[in-house]
This record gives structure tokens, C-alpha cells and sequence, in this order.
């Protein structure tokens, strides 16, 4: 990661932050500490070739997120586009989030392709905040929230599922015995609750 977004790197020119060292001590404790999560972007070949991350902001349910693709040539294979997807759904489908924003350069034509697609929504232009090749670009604020990601979930259910951690026969299958359970009238804590309640602290 410190290799693919050191300054004047491919990568780190296309985020913008070409200024900025970033160091892979300083991704480590910032992950460690849980300011930001970092996670590898792998290619079917099991070669790293990127990384996305998420950080809160905002109020509770409010996430950024970001990422690069180190390899030039991988930088048209989906691999970009595959991840962030994966991503937003692990925000959304386990972690309750409630907008997700991406922040981009108005020159960064790959990542320009994949937020005009649909899903994201245009929220804001930053006038002249980068500088790069002698000249100032514009930087772009992108949201989806919740009902948002819902809607596309079930309009592209065949094609990109969205993937639960625990199958849903499992759920079921618990959920059978469990009720299983409850209907023989077995003990529970609610069958004293009034006694428990009622206790007197005994000191």
C-alpha cells in the first residue's frame, strides 16, 4: 500500500493526494487503532493489487470510503468496481450503515466510470482543489443511502447478489428449534421475572 500511494505514483496521482507520503506504519495504526479499515483488494490470481478502506464520519451509521488500484494494468479489469461493490454491501448488509460517501477527482476517468453508473448521487463539486499537471481540478462528493443501496439490491439481485454471512437455511433451521423449544412450555427467565424484579438488594 505505501508503494502504490507514494507520491508520484500512478495511483496516488489519480486520488490526487500526490503531496502526501503515505507510510505503511502510519496505515497500520490507523487500522489498528480503528480510525480506518484497510482491506486488500486480491485479483483471482491471489495477487494484491489494491485496496479499499472505510472510516466513520459524521453521525452514527455514516461512512467514507476510499481505495486505489496499485497495478496501471489492472486498472480496467473490474477489480476496482468489484471491490468498492463488496465494500458498500459490507457497510450496508453488516455493519447497519446509514450513507456511504465516496469523494473523487473530477479527472480520475475510472472511477468517474463506475460512480456514474447509478447507485451514487452527485451531492457536491469542491471547486479547484486539486492541483496536478499544472492545473486545478475539481473534487466530487458522491452519497448512497440506505433505502438507496435497498432498491439496487433488488434491482440487480440476479446479476451482483448480495452476500449474507450465515446462509439463510441456517437462520431458519435455528429459528425452527428454537420455536420448537418455546412450544413445551419450558423454564425461562421470563417465567419469574416478577420475583426477580421484586428482590429487595441485600446489603
Amino acid at each position: 500500500m505505501e508503494d502504490w500511494l507514494r507520491p508520484f505514483a500512478p495511483a496516488s496521482a489519480l486520488t490526487g493526494d500526490t503531496h502526501e507520503r503515505v507510510t505503511a506504519a502510519a496505515i497500520k495504526e490507523a487500522d489498528d487503532s480503528g480510525a480506518v479499515r484497510y482491506f486488500m483488494v486480491v485479483a483471482t490470481s491471489g495477487e494484491p493489487v489494491g485496496m479499499v478502506n472505510h472510516r466513520k464520519v459524521g453521525s452514527a451509521g455514516s461512512y467514507a470510503v476510499g481505495g486505489a488500484i496499485g497495478d496501471p494494468e489492472k486498472w480496467n479489469s473490474g477489480c476496482g468496481a468489484d471491490a468498492l461493490a463488496i465494500l458498500v454491501d459490507h457497510l450496508f448488509h453488516q455493519l447497519n450503515a446509514h450513507r456511504v460517501e465516496f469523494a473523487t477527482a473530477s479527472f480520475n476517468r475510472h472511477t468517474m466510470s463506475i460512480l456514474t453508473k447509478g447507485g451514487f448521487v452527485l451531492e457536491g463539486v469542491l471547486r479547484d482543489y486539486y492541483f496536478i499537471d499544472g492545473q486545478y481540478h475539481d473534487r466530487t462528493i458522491w452519497s448512497i443511502l440506505r433505502d438507496e443501496f435497498v432498491e439496487a439490491a433488488r434491482a440487480f439481485a440476479k446479476r451482483s447478489p448480495v452476500a449474507d454471512l450465515v446462509p439463510a437455511g441456517d437462520k431458519q433451521h435455528a429459528q425452527a428449534a428454537f420455536a420448537r423449544y418455546l412450544a413445551e412450555d419450558p423454564p425461562t427467565s421470563l417465567r419469574d421475572f416478577v420475583g426477580r424484579a421484586s428482590r429487595e438488594r441485600p446489603y
